[in-house]
């Protein structure tokens, strides 16, 4: 990319009058931040491009992920789970990209990967339930309450997981009334699934079952 280009980007058309020096700044501190890696920032036909031995962490966070997918689908869900915490260790606070938001091709790129997380955070989860550790799930789906609180599916599991560590009676009861309150009363969304496993909790389900339940609701998520 051209210092130009980078300029147009940055500023959207309206940049100041110092804004290739700025630039030029920039790529200068990046060299010395990335110093282990020699070459890392290279001039080549005229602009800026990072060099093939400088691994950025979105593109590491993107590859654990895909990993971790390929790996739970032929049914090695130990290796799975290690490479999906080795996605979420790389994770720097709650939003991506936070200082450099403002600039929209960058705006787009940080949903992007907050959804990705998402997305992994619930595998994540569904994961520790299957292997018969909720204590481990427990922490991920508490945090997905807390930054998703209009999603349905981590309440769902969060209540499952509560369950499982035989506090049956917090999950339909504390947390059930905490996920209605988010999901129906803020935000006036349906939220069957909730409904439906409250109910199930109420008559005594048993650990499959639940499972089950959430499994189909993430299938059904998926389908949307």
């Amino acid at each position: 990319m051209s210092a130009e280009q980078m300029v147009n980007r940055l500023w959207e058309g309206e940049p100041p009058n110092s804004a290739a020096q700025m630039v030029r700044n920039q790529v200068n501190t990046l060299r010395h931040l990335l110093a282990p890696s020699r070459g890392c920032v290279c001039n080549d036909h005229g602009g800026y491009r990072l060099s093939g031995q400088v691994v950025i962490d979105a593109e590491r966070f993107r590859t654990l992920v895909c990993q971790a997918r390929s790996l739970r689908d032929t049914n090695m869900p130990l290796a799975s789970i290690s490479a999906l915490r080795g996605a979420q260790a790389l994770w720097r606070g709650v939003e991506a990209l936070a200082d450099v938001r403002d600039v929209p091709d960058l705006e787009l790129e940080a949903h992007g990967l907050e959804e990705l997380r998402f997305q992994a955070e619930e595998m994540l989860s569904a994961l520790y339930l299957d292997a018969g550790t909720p204590e481990a799930a427990l922490p991920v789906l508490e945090e997905m309450t807390v930054r998703h609180p209009d999603r349905e599916l981590p309440w769902v599991r969060l209540m499952v997981a509560q369950a499982l560590m035989s506090r049956r009676a917090e999950a339909s009861n504390v947390t059930y009334r905490r996920a209605q309150h988010h999901l129906v009363e803020q935000t006036g969304l349906d939220a069957p699934l909730l409904d439906r496993v409250h109910l199930a909790l109420l008559r005594g389900a048993e650990a499959a079952q639940l499972i089950a339940m959430s499994a189909r609701g993430s299938a059904e998520s998926a389908h949307r």
